[in-house]
Order: C-alpha cells, then sequence, then structure tokens
C-alpha cells in the first residue's frame, strides 16, 4: 500500500512538472509574441498588438542582465544585502503607494463602490442594505465578506476626528498590505529552495512589479485577500516541512487555516486556490502518513466553503432581514463564451441582466443560462475554427496584458489627479507603463518556464508541496476560461507566478550548472582530439 501510494505521488509530482512546463512555455511564447491593452479608457476594449521580436529580447534581455547584476551586488553578503534589498523593496512600494494616493486620487467605482458604500451604511447603523431585493448584496451575496471588512476599517476610521472618507484610510492600508504580501511571499521563496540567490532575485522581481503597486489603490478584495493567502500558503508549506510534533501542527496550522479561510472570504474565487491546498495536503497526508494533513484539508475545505454563508446569516440575523442567493453560477457560464465590446468572454451584463428578467428568480436564470450555453456549444461543434479564434483571442485578453488591467481598474477619480499620472493612466505615457509591464511579463514567464524545465532534469526527489502555487494557477486558467473573463482576474495568479520565476532566474545563473555545461564541452572536444591519436 506505501509502495503504490509513493507512486502515485512520484507519478502525480511528474504530471504536475510537464503539465506546468507546457503552460508556462505557452506563457511564454503568446507573451513574447502578443500583447493585450485598453488604449481607449472609455470603451475598454481590449486591443492585441504582435511584437517586435528583436524589442522583445533586447527588452526582456536587459532586464534579465538588469535583475542578475542586482542579484550579484546585494548577493556579495546575502545575510545583510538582503535585509537592505528589503527595505529598499518596502520603501520603493511604500514611496509610489504614497504617490498614488496624493496625485492618483483614486475612488472606488462600480462593484467596488456599491461594496464599500454598503459597508459605509452598515458602519453609522443603517441594516436596509440587507435586503432580499432592493440591494446590491442580493444580487451578489458573495460580497458580504468583503463588505464585512470594509465596514470594520470603516468604524475604526469614524474613532478619528476626521470628515475624510475611509477608502483614504484603505488605501493606506493595502500599501502595508503590499509589503506584507512581498514578505511572506519573499520568506516562502526561501523556505522552499533555501537559495540566497532565488531571494535576492525575488525581491529585485517585486520591486519591478508595478500592476502590485498598482493595486495597492483599488479599493476592493485583491489586495488584502492575496495578502491573507500569501501567509496562509507560508504557514502551509511550513506545515509540511515541520516535523511530526503535535505542538508545531497547531503553531503552523491554525494561523494557515485562519489566513486561508479569510482569503476567500475577501475573495471568493480563491476557492481555486483552496481546490489545490486541499488536494496538496491530501497528498502528502497519504505519502508521510501524517494523518493531522488530513484533518488540516478537511477542515479547510470546510471552512472556506461555510464563512461566507456564516457571514451572510451573521448580517440577516442583524438587519432582521434576508438577501437572495444572487445571480447563479450558470449565467457566468454562459456569459464566458459570448462576445462583448470589451473582449470575448468579459463582462457584458448577461448575468445581471437576466437575474434581473427573471425577476430575482435563480432557478430560471439558470435554467435561460443553460439554454444558451447548449445553442452556443453547438454553434461551436459546426464552427470549431470559430470555438478555437473565440477562446485563442479569450485567452490572450487576460494572459497577454502585462498591466491586468491595473489602469482600468484605478481609472475612476475624484477629479484633479495629476496631469503626469494621469497621462500614465490614459496619455501618451501609457505605452512606456504597458510596454516595461509586458517585458517584465515575458520575464516572468521565462523564469517560470526555466523553473519546471530543471526541476524535470534535476535528479532530485520531488515535492509536491513546492509546485502548489502553479497548480493554482493552472486551475486559475482552466476556471476563467469558462468563467467571466478579465485580466483582473488573472493579476493574483500572475502573483504566484513571481515565486517560480525567481528560482528559474537563479537556476539561470547558477555557476555550478554553467561550470557543468562548459565541463561537458571540453570533455567532448577533448574525446574529439584524442580519437585520432588513439586510432594511430
Amino acid at each position: 500500500m506505501r509502495q503504490t501510494t509513493s507512486r502515485f505521488y512520484h507519478f502525480s509530482c511528474k504530471f504536475i512538472l510537464i503539465l506546468s512546463l507546457l503552460f508556462t512555455g505557452l506563457l511564454f511564447v503568446s507573451g513574447f509574441l502578443f500583447t493585450c491593452y485598453a488604449d481607449d479608457m472609455v470603451s475598454q476594449q481590449v486591443r492585441t498588438a504582435v511584437d517586435n521580436p528583436f524589442i522583445q529580447i533586447a527588452g526582456t534581455g536587459l532586464l534579465l542582465v538588469l535583475t542578475l547584476l542586482c542579484c550579484r551586488l546585494f548577493g556579495k553578503k546575502p545575510a545583510v544585502g538582503k535585509k537592505i534589498l528589503l527595505i529598499l523593496v518596502f520603501g520603493w512600494i511604500a514611496l509610489l503607494g504614497g504617490l498614488l494616493i496624493l496625485f492618483g486620487r483614486t475612488a472606488p467605482a462600480a462593484d467596488a463602490w456599491s461594496v464599500y458604500s454598503a459597508a459605509e451604511s452598515l458602519a453609522i447603523g443603517d441594516t436596509s442594505v440587507i435586503h432580499p431585493t432592493d440591494s446590491y448584496l442580493s444580487y451578489y451575496p458573495q460580497q458580504v465578506g468583503l463588505m464585512a471588512f470594509f465596514e470594520i476599517l470603516i468604524r475604526l476610521w469614524k474613532l478619528l476626528p476626521t470628515d475624510l472618507h475611509a477608502y483614504h484610510f484603505i488605501k493606506c492600508l493595502y500599501v502595508v498590505l503590499t509589503c506584507i504580501i512581498v514578505y511572506y511571499q519573499y520568506a516562502t521563496v526561501h523556505l522552499l529552495w533555501e537559495d540566497d540567490r532565488a531571494d535576492c532575485i525575488y525581491l529585485i522581481l517585486a520591486g519591478m512589479n508595478l500592476p502590485l503597486i498598482m493595486y495597492s489603490s483599488f479599493v476592493y478584495g485583491e489586495t488584502p485577500s492575496f495578502a491573507a493567502l500569501s501567509v496562509g500558503l507560508y504557514f502551509l508549506i511550513k506545515l509540511f516541512k515541520s516535523d511530526l510534533l503535535k505542538h508545531r501542527s497547531l503553531l503552523y496550522g491554525l494561523p494557515s487555516l485562519i489566513m486561508l479561510t479569510l482569503a476567500v472570504m475577501l475573495r471568493k474565487n480563491s476557492l481555486v486556490i483552496i481546490i489545490a491546498v486541499v488536494l496538496v495536503t491530501a497528498l502528502e497526508a497519504l505519502k508521510n502518513k501524517r494523518p493531522r494533513l488530513l484533518v488540516f484539508a478537511a477542515l479547510c475545505a470546510a471552512c472556506s466553503l461555510t464563512i461566507l454563508p456564516a457571514t451572510q446569516k451573521f448580517y440577516e440575523l442583524r438587519s432582521g432581514s434576508t438577501l437572495r442567493s444572487g445571480v447563479p453560477a450558470m449565467s457566468y457560464f454562459a456569459m464566458g463564451m459570448q462576445e462583448s465590446s470589451r473582449g470575448n468572454g468579459w463582462y457584458n451584463g448577461f448575468n445581471f441582466n437576466t437575474y434581473q428578467e427573471s425577476e430575482m428568480d435563480a432557478a430560471a436564470a439558470a435554467d435561460i443560462s443553460r439554454q444558451f450555453i447548449n445553442e452556443r456549444a453547438d454553434y461551436f461543434r459546426e464552427h470549431p475554427d470559430k470555438a478555437l479564434d473565440f477562446y485563442w483571442n479569450k485567452y490572450l485578453s487576460q494572459w497577454a496584458d502585462g498591466t491586468y488591467a491595473s489602469r482600468q481598474a484605478t481609472l475612476a477619480t475624484l477629479g484633479g489627479r495629476h496631469p503626469l499620472v494621469e497621462s500614465f493612466y490614459s496619455g501618451a505615457n501609457s505605452r512606456f507603463y504597458i510596454g516595461f509591464c509586458n517585458l517584465y511579463q515575458t520575464l516572468i514567464c521565462l523564469g517560470c518556464f526555466v523553473c519546471m524545465l530543471t526541476a524535470l532534469l534535476r535528479k532530485k526527489e520531488l515535492c509536491l508541496y513546492e509546485y502548489l502555487g502553479m497548480i493554482g494557477v493552472f486551475g486559475g486558467f482552466l476556471f476563467h476560461m469558462i468563467w467571466e473573463a478579465n485580466a483582473r482576474y488573472i493579476f493574483l495568479y500572475g502573483l504566484l507566478l513571481v515565486p517560480y520565476a525567481a528560482c528559474g532566474i537563479s537556476r539561470i545563473s547558477n555557476n555550478a550548472v554553467l561550470e557543468r555545461f562548459r565541463k561537458n564541452n571540453t570533455d567532448h572536444r577533448s574525446d574529439a582530439t584524442e580519437k585520432p591519436t588513439t586510432a594511430a
């Protein structure tokens, strides 16, 4: 039985590595050849441009060389260099994040504003936002967790003698949470590979990650959810690497469980990562005969599935009212098969309109959506070329956008945005932002590809938990190919790729690998010159 489990575990590792190698190869090639972006901030239509390969090679190569030079500078004395680099990256994030708050003047809009305003009402005791029909939450009850988070922050802000909106405080908090993301991903890189070079490279890549800093001004669920996810995954890996002592299981397992649950509460799509967590934890438990890991997997699944219904029930009891079940998932799947003015599968109002026209009857809306899915599937079967074109462009619009729609997400403003800052959103300087993000994304995908390739070639026992983040990324790829599309949704998966890119770039620069390559070439040339002598 143990031998069978071990073989299955080894097969799973190989399967994930091969799948990840193919997927990161696809990401690299498509990112190298294409760039998706929006140049009109009114329509926000996603355009696809074919990249100049010479510019891509030169730009990506320059970023790679600069990264390695910085790594060499700070890696001479790793113990001190990494601390200095960490402080510099935190300072850089705080500086740019602060400048965006002062001069970017981004304000919540659309769904972000609906959630924020509902939380603001609850913070002053107005519970009318909890209503079965006349409420944003009756359409999208999955936002109740984020609303609870905002309400707590707004209540804290109102303790201060100021008339400013609480979202200014939330943006300041998000800058801190961005630093937390960087710190725990950096700690995770060290925990996984114990490579000082990879640690330094991760910090350099994090400092270059402009969408990460741009999203610190986006008052929504992405930043706090991924901060919680980063902490949860770090402690989970600590749990995997720890011994069998009971207090260690509790010390690492409890904060991981809390943070992973919080990530789902703040952003329901984090369930994609939770599925990866549960599967990997169960396999690690079976392989290493650690039943406590099975308990953790069960608790993680239970908490993640119940946190939002429990939060909703709390607000229903508090208000004495109820919420509807909301727009059914089937409507999102149907919308993901439709054209949109912004891009294939992007939001076009179908889910909202279908639910509203069905008089907020989730079952009726699901039936309409299911009928549309069947019709669309029949059309794609009859026209496979159209299906291929549709899903290829849907894929590119999400995964070939190096900005991850950060300009569109943070476009709404209070007014009076500084002209120079505005030019990076919708003016002439936006092309520099788009171009840099595209090169950066290409470098990340290259590093990830090398990481997966070297992992397959190295003669080392494979650990499935090392590729937990990559499993989550691939799960996100599959999910958003059938769900509603948006490059913003891919942003968090892009963050999960950065640690693997740091590992891959470190292996590119590994002197031992280069020395082995040179030695093999030298041996080959020696053999070639010796053969005539032997024959003579």
